[in-house]
């Protein structure tokens, strides 16, 4: 089910299947990824109860091994939308019997979009229910149109980050699903630099991935208009940026994560997962990213 809210100048919808926010825009231009599926089906998914790949589609919770697939099982599950004011949505998926065939805890996932005219906000809470901790990943995968109008290219935009960096950009592989292999090659791409110019040629593998950024909010904008939006990902630990390999697609995701793909050679235990969320029962968890709009 999709639901349409509104302001002054911004109208967005929400759906209940992966409680995804799949529209955004202001005065009629739009910067949510529309989904087309010959390029990729999504919008602006949540990643949960892992991120990235898993290796062989396993890893082992309390040392018993789970079939629990890349990006987690939340964002194909229908949620209850929950609460619908007039600038904002709320979902909300708990754990069911189906879920503990993949993941053994119980939880209570929120996810809340707010709009404005400026922009957009989405977060998300994890609430502990189980009786005992539980151990979780969770980040964001928002799709957002690029180039933004007609006449524009891919290769027009850059990434303007708040920050100086020097920073190694890990590629994933594109074998196998997305795993982080240390024997691949680091690029420069954020060396003495705060700038990150789009190339559809840097995305013939799979993602590109920065995890020890200073920055924590990254512009993406026209090279000559500057125009585009900006990206506020505080509270996350890494930074993936992704269009889909060999398909020049409109669009690029800017993927807040709070978790990493699967390390060739890693244990396979959840728990040494880094950036792995440990909650006690009864605790909430709340992470989130901001979206706003450059014109």
């Amino acid at each position: 089910m999709n639901t349409e809210i509104k302001t002054a100048k911004a109208v967005a919808v929400g759906s209940t299947l992966g409680g995804e926010l799949i529209s955004y825009k202001r005065d009629g231009q739009e910067y949510v990824w529309e989904g087309l599926p010959e390029y990729w089906a999504s919008h602006a998914p949540v990643l949960f109860p892992t991120v990235g790949s898993t290796i062989d589609d396993s890893v082992k919770f309390e040392g018993k091994a789970y079939p629990l697939k890349k990006h987690g099982f939340a964002r194909k599950q229908e949620f209850r939308l929950l609460e619908a004011d007039s600038d904002r949505l709320v979902y909300e998926l708990f754990d069911s019997a189906a879920s503990h065939e993949v993941y053994p805890y119980k939880f209570r996932l929120l996810i809340e979009h707010k709009i404005s005219d400026e922009g957009f906000s989405t977060t998300y809470t994890v609430e502990n229910i189980d009786s005992k901790n539980i151990v979780f990943c969770i980040g964001g995968h928002p799709g957002f149109k690029c180039p933004l109008h007609d006449g524009e290219k891919f290769s027009d935009y850059k990434l303007i980050f708040s920050e100086v960096e020097n920073e190694d950009v890990i590629y994933t592989t594109n074998y196998g699903g997305g795993y982080i292999d240390a024997s691949l090659p680091i690029t420069d791409k954020l060396k003495n630099t705060n700038e990150w110019e789009l190339n559809y040629a840097d995305y013939e593998v799979h993602v590109l991935l920065a995890k020890k950024l200073k920055s924590r909010q990254v512009k993406l904008v026209n090279k000559n208009t500057g125009k585009g939006i900006d990206f506020d990902f505080t509270g996350f630990n890494a930074l993936g940026v992704w269009t889909p390999p060999k398909k020049q697609a409109p669009f690029v995701c800017l993927e807040p994560w709070n978790g990493l793909p699967a390390h060739l050679g890693e244990s396979g235990n959840f728990e040494d997962k880094p950036y792995a969320i440990t909650l006690e029962p009864g605790k909430k968890y709340s992470v989130g990213y901001k979206v706003t709009v450059i014109d």
